[in-house]
């Protein structure tokens, strides 16, 4: 079956729910209870059924997550020169720079604090000149979002066979 990536990993998602909601039934189904005077209410649960029906799901899932991640790693983005996957890795690298820059561009130029006991206040001076960092910060973001852009067009264009 030919899909992308974007339809392939909603359907991923799909399916982890439905198998959630498989062992959340088996979970209520597998048990009961009820007084000695009462006459119990069975739940219909069988536990080779429910264990076909979730080999089916899980099997379904592990074809697609497959297909994705060899999607990932053999698809170039052509602007970049490197795979999704590599993009990806790149994207947690930008993502924790722009973290660690934002917290600079909140760094106020002097700041003072007072240790308990101290009788006089510690003195802290920024060591770095903000409009630099500021400045890599806009860039970062702005690099972040074309290759986003540039995976996301990927994901939504290029088709890939899955065998599920």
């Amino acid at each position: 079956m030919k899909m992308n990536s974007d339809y392939a990993n909603k359907l991923c998602k799909k399916l982890v729910e439905e198998e959630k909601s498989i062992l959340n039934y088996e979970s209520t189904a597998r048990t009961y209870s009820h007084a000695p005077s009462e006459k119990p209410t069975v739940l219909a649960y069988s536990f080779q059924e429910t264990e076909a029906k979730l080999r089916e799901v899980r099997g379904k899932i592990a074809g697609l997550k497959h297909a994705i991640n060899k999607f990932n790693t053999s698809t170039v983005l052509e602007s970049y020169g490197i795979t999704i996957d590599q993009a990806l890795c790149q994207m947690s690298i930008m993502h924790n720079d722009k973290k660690r820059l934002a917290e600079m561009c909140q760094i106020p130029e002097v700041a003072r604090s007072r240790e308990y006991g101290s009788k006089e206040p510690d003195i802290t001076h920024r060591n770095f000149g903000i409009d630099e960092v500021q400045a890599r910060y806009d860039e970062l973001c702005e690099d972040l979002m074309k290759l986003q852009q540039a995976i996301n067009i990927a994901n939504l264009t290029i088709e890939f066979d899955v065998d599920i």
